[in-house]
């Protein structure tokens, strides 16, 4: 009877967050692509050097980024993470975005994030800052489009690594996103996609992290934006980017589920969601590389 309660009361509580997004994208549009304010430039460092170890820690071993071109998919509010790939070795970096929130940042602020990065030989940071600082740079670039058209955008551009954080969740066709990466990496191309999978919502992701998956299809959508979580689950990510050609494909969970929360969250949810096994997963890590083979992709445990 508990947890029949808690369900019925997270559904409804979770029903009016839904509402809610909804309310701010319309009035306000989509704006604040992370919890960190720009005008909070030490809390943004943070942020980036947190996000950046993340996409260290999943990159093979065995990887060097010296004389790399790195792409990052929808980086959101700052282009920090290229002057650390550049200061790393990368040859350059570019960045492509549905909305311009990273335009006009301050290179300035790159100078502070170097300060609170360690690693990197004199050279390449001296070389991250300068490029990060000439306004058009083809080694630092940015482009954005609300096609969100990646070959185009690319601008002829290959790469040998391709990135992103918390973006491929709020892709509404993730299958045609690894598409047209695919078109833009080189033999031998590695990709890390951090991906978020579950409740945006600040207060009620604490309380019920898998409340998204609560409702049925039609429900859900009724309060659809641009943006929205589309609901794929690590097996969808496996399939769609195992069937691009990219081969040595997993999902590499990093945070499950609290154990004082599991039965709670697992249970009550929409029929297509309801006794799969990932269900416990709140996020992780997509790896693999391109060209593929033929071989069986795997979920990490």
């Amino acid at each position: 009877m508990k947890l029949a309660l808690r369900k019925l009361e997270m559904t409804v509580l979770g029903l009016g967050f839904l509402g809610l997004a909804w309310c701010k994208n319309r009035l306000n549009g989509y704006s604040t692509p992370n919890t960190v304010a720009k005008s909070d430039p030490d809390g943004q460092i943070a942020y980036l050097l947190d996000i950046f170890a993340s996409l260290r820690r999943f990159m093979p071993p065995d990887f060097d980024l010296r004389g790399r071109d790195v792409l990052e998919l929808s980086p959101g509010a700052s282009r920090g993470n290229g002057v650390l790939f550049l200061a790393l070795g990368a040859r350059s970096y570019h960045a492509i975005d549905v909305f311009d929130l990273a335009g006009g940042e301050d290179p300035a602020f790159y100078e502070r994030l170097l300060e609170q990065f360690p690693d990197g030989s004199a050279a390449d940071r001296a070389r991250a800052l300068a490029l990060a600082g000439t306004p058009g740079s083809r080694a630092f670039g940015y482009a954005v489009g609300r096609d969100f058209d990646i070959p185009r955008l690319a601008e002829g551009r290959m790469f040998d690594l391709i990135v992103s954080c918390a973006a491929f969740e709020h892709y509404d066709n993730p299958a045609t996103a690894i598409a047209a990466m695919t078109q833009v990496a080189r033999p031998g191309c590695e990709a890390v996609h951090i991906i978020d999978l579950q409740t945006h919502s600040r207060w009620i992701r604490e309380q019920d992290p898998n409340n998204i998956y609560r409702y049925p299809e039609p429900l859900y959508r009724l309060f659809a934006f641009p943006g929205q979580p589309n609901r794929k689950r690590p097996a969808d990510y496996i399939r769609d980017i195992g069937d691009a050609g990219w081969s040595d494909v997993r999902f590499v969970p990093s945070r499950m589920v609290a154990p004082a929360l599991r039965e709670a969250s697992l249970r009550g949810l929409s029929a297509p969601f309801a006794g799969q096994a990932d269900m416990a997963i709140l996020d992780g890590a997509l790896t693999a590389r391109y060209p593929g083979k033929a071989e069986s992709p795997e979920l990490s445990q």
